[in-house]
């Protein structure tokens, strides 16, 4: 497993990215909620909650990306996934607690990657200038699916991507400790290890 690293960073070449915290699979009532894992729900979403505050203190970006479905897809017509996170419903929203604020952007997805369609790469191109020059503090779940892809993704753009492990979640401690483990490969030296607690940062 990768150490994990302090990270200092500041409005000029950080972005904050919040994955999949949906009450879907966050909060009883939703279609995956776990009541076992409870603890690391509500962990994960206090780790989060704290780093979100530091970036809107120092004017950080943050990126939601919310998972969303009009069931029309392909993996539940063609392939028999059980129907969830349909767009517009309660279980498709962000959880409360971490509730977007009209400064924050958010981008919706239709399946577990989050660049598969462009608009993605449409704010993070106004945003960003340089990737090699941004951390991209990538947080949320689950660790082995979309939170995965999204890392992948930002690897792939070439941005220094920060994964805070108390800032993820996952359905299983066996899920997480292998999205961790891929994550953890050195054919991916732009992604770095961290903790909400080593992640400052400064103002602009």
């Amino acid at each position: 497993m990768k150490p994990q690293q302090n990270i200092s960073v500041n409005s000029g070449n950080a972005i904050l990215v919040v994955v999949d915290i949906e009450n879907e699979f966050c909060k009883p009532g939703g279609k995956f909620y776990l009541p076992e894992r409870a603890h690391v729900y509500q962990a994960m979403i206090t780790a989060v909650k704290g780093l979100a505050q530091q970036a809107r203190e120092t004017r950080v970006p943050i990126v939601y990306i919310q998972s969303v479905r009009t069931l029309r897809e392909a993996e539940f017509t063609v392939f028999g996934a059980q129907p969830h996170l349909q767009i517009g419903t309660w279980n498709s929203e962000i959880v409360e607690e971490l509730g977007p604020r009209p400064e924050d952007i958010v981008v919706q997805k239709f399946c577990h990657d989050a660049f598969f369609r462009p608009d993605l790469d449409r704010v993070l191109g106004k945003l960003v200038k340089e990737p090699t020059k941004c951390h991209a503090i990538v947080t949320g779940g689950g660790t082995s699916v979309c939170y995965h892809h999204a890392v992948m993704g930002f690897h792939l753009r070439d941005y220094r991507t920060v994964v805070p492990v108390d800032c993820l979640y996952s359905g299983t401690d066996g899920y997480h400790q292998l999205g961790l483990e891929m994550l953890s490969h050195p054919a991916y030296p732009n992604v770095v290890f961290s903790r909400s607690d080593l992640i400052k940062m400064s103002p602009p």
